[in-house]
């Protein structure tokens, strides 16, 4: 009896010789994150809680 399987396809390319899992090309998801990386909104002013702020004491 003759097998019909062939493995995981590999496409050596912009992520390594890792398998291509999932439906979304490789190019699709490096333009999201350019466009995430340029987001000017990610570059807030606001600012959030740090880690340390967890372990002060409140004034009273």
């Amino acid at each position: 009896m003759r097998s019909t399987y062939h493995g995981a396809q590999r496409n050596p390319g912009l992520f390594g010789s890792h398998p291509r899992v999932g439906l979304t090309a490789p190019h699709v998801i490096a333009a999201y994150v350019n466009a995430r990386v340029e987001d000017p909104s990610l570059l807030s002013q606001q600012t959030e809680p740090s880690y340390a702020d967890f372990f002060t004491v409140p004034q009273a």
